[in-house]
């Protein structure tokens, strides 16, 4: 059986570390994220990226047409 707590805490820890290098920048495209998380896979970026949006924690807009950008919404900054 997985451990539910341990999947909790990495995605916590991915969260915190895609919204601290959020912080403090413009919009940026939802491939940029990847580079700034070394370690982290593009996956894990996305989902994380997915999960706040829903949350209401950042905002995707489209910004072409197969791309995004993606930033803090302000009452997070």
């Amino acid at each position: 059986m997985r451990d539910i707590t341990n999947d909790v805490t990495a995605s916590l820890s991915t969260d915190e570390r895609l919204l601290s290098a959020l912080r403090g920048m413009e919009s940026q495209t939802i491939e940029s994220p990847c580079s700034l998380l070394p370690g982290m896979t593009w996956s894990q970026v996305f989902l994380a990226i997915d999960w706040l949006s829903r949350s209401g924690v950042v905002s995707l807009r489209p910004s072409g047409r197969r791309d995004y950008q993606v930033s803090l919404n302000r009452a997070v900054a």
